[in-house]
């Protein structure tokens, strides 16, 4: 029989007092028993610190460290400094587990040494837990996934990743000097040049989207996505043209989903152009009247009402810790 390796799970969270309390359930009631629970407060002025504190009173294997504000990056990095595992879970402080979500990724990356990384799918969620039905095509690549990280402009986000600690610390962690939202590329791309990526196609993680998200400033994003762009392509100079295409366009349409969703109309537009400009062909694609639809609601102010009418569909009622259908 296996070791079961310790994992540890790092939640960085900031003014969370609303949802920090649910995101831990989510992580103490894991099937997979061998695990820490390590939360890094960056500076919250609400009752953050205090939800934590009294859920360590019944659980000795959450510990609480309290910093002045850095930032994302440098506040997971710090966590990982703390941490005792050979594994690393991160998870962010609004974001919900299934209870078999770790327990399922220890036996995939135990599968084979060469596997650093092991994700898994998402599901949408608001603020009140229930599923809101989404179209997304969710990554099923595995092995040398570095072409599929470059061209996604992304990668995995932190909370459905297991990874090992030894690769985490061999590619130095988080970069704390990237703008937030771009780290997460820059990281997934130097995990994908040392070692292999392995996913549960399952979704395991509930991928909080709220409307009354933190605004990001578009522009410092811009620039935190073009100067990984430009690191990527200083380690992958003679990428492949398809490759290169992919992840402009995939770079501009994040980009311009988020100004949308920050209703930066004219951003939006731009980066929809831009994205267009390095893949023509995909103005033929859905995906395009999906974006005129949302960029018409958002302009006329619809947003809310358009949220309220999803609200009463009956398979949008459906709450993330009811969910069974967690595949293979």
């Amino acid at each position: 029989m296996l070791e079961e390796p310790l994992v540890s799970i790092i939640i960085p969270a900031r003014n969370s007092e609303g949802l920090i309390g649910r995101t831990l359930a989510s992580a103490v009631i894991q099937t997979y028993r061998n695990f820490e629970v390590i939360v890094v407060d960056d500076g919250s002025t609400d009752r953050t610190a205090a939800i934590v504190k009294a859920a360590a009173l019944h659980d000795p294997r959450i510990r609480l460290f309290s910093r002045p504000h850095s930032g994302l990056p440098a506040t997971r990095n710090f966590g990982i400094s703390q941490a005792r595992g050979s594994l690393i879970a991160p998870l962010d402080s609004d974001d919900l587990w299934h209870s078999e979500k770790i327990a399922r990724q220890v036996a995939k990356i135990q599968s084979s040494p060469k596997i650093g990384v092991v994700f898994c799918w998402i599901l949408e969620i608001d603020e009140d837990d229930f599923i809101i039905p989404t179209i997304r095509n969710q990554s099923v690549a595995e092995g040398n996934v570095i072409a599929e990280v470059a061209a996604t402009a992304s990668g995995s986000l932190p909370s459905t990743q297991l990874i090992r600690r030894s690769d985490l610390e061999a590619v130095g962690g988080y970069d704390p000097h990237q703008t937030p939202g771009s780290e997460d590329w820059k990281l997934n791309f130097a995990l994908a040049e040392i070692c292999e990526f392995a996913v549960v196609p399952a979704r395991l993680v509930g991928y909080r989207r709220t409307s009354g998200a933190m605004s990001r400033n578009v522009r410092a994003m811009e620039e935190g996505t073009e100067l990984v762009s430009r690191w990527i392509l200083s380690r992958w100079p003679d990428m492949p043209k398809e490759v290169r295409q992919k992840m402009i366009y995939n770079m501009n349409g994040f980009l311009a989903h988020s100004a949308l969703t920050n209703n930066r109309f004219v951003d939006a537009i731009r980066y929809k152009v831009k994205s267009y400009r390095a893949r023509p062909s995909e103005m033929l694609a859905p995906e395009v009247a999906i974006f005129v639809g949302r960029l018409a609601v958002r302009m006329l102010g619809l947003n809310q009402r358009v949220l309220k009418i999803r609200r009463r569909i009956s398979s949008y009622r459906e709450k993330f810790n009811q969910f069974q259908d967690i595949g293979s």
